[in-house]
């Protein structure tokens, strides 16, 4: 049987190329899936590769409380209720030392990547629980474990999920709802070539990136497809005794 047969999934930030690469798989094991990101274009490209009588799509903001009740209004008004939350949406911010970080730009990180989460979770909760329990998968960072140099915001609001994740899990675990955090470091996508570029100069950024490269034991980035597999072993039955956890998948690069 396909492990989410059925399950109504959220995925929020699915235009990325995690939450893309989880709609098609989520999809696939039988998920009916609501896909959010800001950027319809993409949201209608992530949405091409997924069942059409099984996905809703709807363009939303991690930073405004309405646009993310809408999705999960969403959910309940195409399905009739809720199963799991893949809550991937973020944001890295730009690359720049602390003493230089404008106050805008970390509230506006903060809001995205802790306070977008929190308030898809205060929504989601009582569906999941009306549901008799569900699953909750929310995507921190190796960043919330190490600190990476330039990013104050991106690893503070990181690591204030991880803090997030255990205490919903605590608190929702007796009513059948588990919270787990998976914890990416170093996967090819959008927003490690981001980062890089924010570090190195053009004529530095290929030795910058091999580097990085040699710091990891697998000798190698990770791709969107191993998170995505990685979000439906956490959402799915699969894990049915883990709850406040912390799923990394970096190949290796805390280890060093």
């Amino acid at each position: 049987m396909a492990k989410l047969d059925q399950k109504v999934i959220i995925i929020t930030g699915a235009t990325g190329g995690v939450g893309s690469a989880a709609a098609a798989l989520f999809s696939a094991e039988g998920a009916r899936l609501v896909l959010t990101g800001r950027d319809e274009a993409r949201l209608r490209e992530a949405a091409s590769a997924c069942d059409p009588e099984r996905t809703r799509w709807i363009v939303s903001d991690n930073t405004d409380a309405d646009s993310i009740a809408a999705v999960v209004a969403l959910a309940i008004e195409a399905f009739g209720g809720l199963d799991g939350v893949f809550a991937n949406a973020g944001d890295e911010g730009k690359v720049v030392p602390l003493a230089q970080m404008e106050i805008e730009e970390f509230d506006r990180i903060w809001r995205t990547n802790v306070r977008g989460p929190f308030v898809l979770l205060r929504h989601a909760v009582p569906h999941l629980i009306a549901r008799g329990g569900g699953s909750v998968v929310v995507t921190s960072s190796t960043g919330a474990l190490a600190g990476v140099p330039g990013m104050s915001a991106y690893g503070a609001s990181k690591a204030g999920l991880l803090g997030l994740v255990r205490t919903a899990a605590a608190e929702l675990g007796s009513l059948g709802v588990r919270v787990n955090a998976l914890v990416p470091g170093g996967i090819e996508n959008r927003m490690s070539r981001s980062v890089l570029s924010q570090m190195a100069p053009p004529e530095h950024l290929e030795a910058v990136a091999a580097h990085f490269l040699m710091a990891i034991p697998l000798r190698r980035l990770g791709n969107n497809e191993e998170l995505a597999r990685a979000a439906l072993f956490l959402l799915s039955d699969d894990s049915s005794y883990c709850t406040g956890s912390t799923l990394v998948a970096d190949g290796g690069l805390l280890a060093m």
